[in-house]
């Protein structure tokens, strides 16, 4: 049994008995909330039994008992599920679980008068995933003024961080006065102690776009010819590279490639070679290298009345080559820009590389797992170029946030190829058509500008409005971090993606087409306050007020 959520609002009855938690009520029994709303009498309001109808109900503690909550500072209870679990930040609950349960002292003559999930009312009547139950404690405070109420509020499970209110308000038997107790929940898909490791995602798209680069680039671009040692130590021209012959896999398995070019032979038979091979990545405090499943390979393809000549200088080239495409640390490489693109974001710690743990993959996707000594929590973030209805993520002000991301957000059809077909897109975001310096690259197709232009398509952006004045997005990177900020205290934070509405709304109404990103946000602090003050920081746009006379305040664009 994984998780609250995962089971109907019915059978968390047993579980919470099975649990060791005070029981749910029997259907027969009375719920706080049935009894008699207050009345008057022509001679006045009716005296209750404790003879205080005519005062304000009080709310002495109101203590969350469930799900189990994080230790300061990230530590995990015994049988810690985070998928049924919560963190409090700064007065704001993370949970995610669908259900909390309360421990409500108040006065005596008291009763719910009622609950509130954002602006739905709650009932004790199951409604759409909403419902209540509350009934007596069994154990009841010790100063016999006051009476303890024990009480569960469940809703449907939300993964994308919506931020909702929850409201209790009590009421007093035969009188008018009421007490509330409320505070800001934010849903979760899953709450993570520190020191879990956390995927960071690249894309079948993305590896495609960083391989053809770094061999147009090794073959001097549009010259398409250049000189390297072979194995045996003699220099050969290569030249030829055919950008269309790139294909590039990626499944769980590790990724596959292949691709053709020339090389010169003094006899005029000059061969084509297909090089070939399937690698994976380490990832450990060594940093990021290079695991071959199958080594490089080559094969030939000679011209017409052409022999077989000089062919083991000839795939001699082919090692090197590789090496120089994958392995090597120029700047170009794939394991170069892989490493780079996340060493780079990192808190600046005497050995970076500590926080690597490991590195899979899985169909159309590379993962490499960070590890950061940090509580976390894992949102699902939809294709929502911030058009959607929904409600923002809350923060603690001062809070420094890094975000690790992962998933293929969307698959569309790539811009510029026939026959026509798809690519999948991770949090990276692939390049607009039109943008890219390299041939045959895999690019998306727009015909408006999306959220932040000249940034990639479907790239991860997170948007702040921390006052009326002022409005900021943040463009991921893989481990950079921006900080929460807001003069009130808590800042809000909608994240979704950089693309057009039109396009965004298409894709979401196809099945399967915009699933969007599993993001994970660590709260940096818990590392160390100055580290995490220093951190690679998310680039970062600024939008100021637009002054318009004819309106009374300001508006930001």
């Amino acid at each position: 049994m994984r998780s609250l959520r995962r089971l109907t609002a019915l059978l968390l009855l047993p579980l919470a008995f099975g649990c060791g938690q005070e029981g749910l009520p029997e259907n027969e029994a009375e719920s706080l909330s049935a009894r008699a709303d207050p009345f008057t009498t022509s001679r006045g309001t009716v005296q209750n039994a404790c003879g205080n109808a005519d005062t304000t109900p009080q709310i002495f503690s109101n203590t969350l008992m469930s799900p189990a909550a994080l230790h300061i500072g990230g530590g995990a209870p015994a049988n810690w599920n985070p998928e049924s679990g919560r963190m409090s930040r700064g007065g704001i609950e993370y949970v995610s679980a669908n259900g909390l349960r309360f421990e409500l002292v108040t006065d005596k003559c008291t009763y719910i008068r009622e609950v509130k999930v954002g602006s739905r009312v709650v009932t004790p009547t199951y409604t759409d995933g909403y419902w209540y139950s509350a009934q007596d404690s069994s154990y009841q405070p010790a100063d016999p003024s006051r009476y303890g109420y024990n009480l569960w509020i469940f809703f449907p499970y939300l993964g994308d961080g919506s931020t909702n209110q929850v409201t209790i308000t009590v009421g007093r038997t035969f009188g008018s006065g009421t007490a509330t107790y409320s505070f800001p929940m934010v849903q979760v898909d899953s709450v993570e102690a520190n020191s879990v490791p956390a995927p960071i995602g690249f894309s079948r798209a993305e590896l495609w776009n960083m391989f053809g680069k770094a061999l147009f680039t090794k073959f001097n671009g549009a010259t398409n010819s250049t000189v390297i040692r072979s194995s045996d130590g003699s220099m050969r021209r290569i030249y030829g590279y055919d950008p269309n012959s790139l294909q590039l896999s990626v499944t769980s398995n590790g990724v596959g490639f292949s691709f053709k070019f020339k090389t010169d032979l003094d006899n005029w038979c000059d061969p084509t070679i297909r090089a070939y091979g399937t690698f994976k990545l380490n990832a450990n405090s060594s940093g990021i290298s290079v695991q071959w499943v199958n080594a490089p390979q080559a094969s030939l393809e000679w011209p017409l009345r052409c022999v077989a000549v000089q062919v083991v200088p000839i795939l001699g080239l082919v090692p090197t080559l590789i090496y120089d495409i994958i392995e090597s640390e120029a700047a170009n490489s794939m394991t170069s820009t892989i490493e780079s693109s996340i060493i780079d974001s990192l808190p600046e710690t005497t050995n970076v590389q500590l926080f690597l743990d490991g590195s899979t993959t899985r169909s159309n996707e590379l993962l490499v797992n960070l590890k950061l000594p940090a509580p976390s929590i894992k949102l699902n973030v939809p294709y929502d170029a911030f058009d959607m209805n929904r409600s923002a993520t809350l923060f603690p002000s001062g809070e420094n946030l890094t975000l690790l991301a992962s998933g293929l957000g969307v698959n569309d059809y790539v811009a510029g190829v026939s026959p026509q077909t798809t690519l999948y897109s991770g949090p990276n975001g692939v390049p607009r058509y039109g943008s890219t310096t390299w041939p045959n690259a895999q690019t998306l197709s727009r015909a408006t500008n999306p959220v932040w232009n000249g940034l990639p398509i479907a790239r991860l952006l997170a948007r702040m409005s921390p006052t009326v004045l002022s409005t900021s997005t943040y463009q991921y990177t893989p481990g950079c971090t921006f900080k929460a900020n807001n003069m009130l205290g808590r800042a809000s934070v909608r994240f979704g993606v950089n693309d057009t509405v039109t396009d965004a709304q298409r894709l979401r109404g196809i099945f399967g087409a915009a699933p969007g990103y599993s993001l994970r946000v660590v709260f940096l602090n818990d590392l160390s306050t100055s580290i995490a003050d220093n951190a690679s920081r998310c680039g970062v746009t600024t939008y100021g007020p637009i002054y318009d006379p004819g309106l009374p305040v300001l508006a930001n664009p």
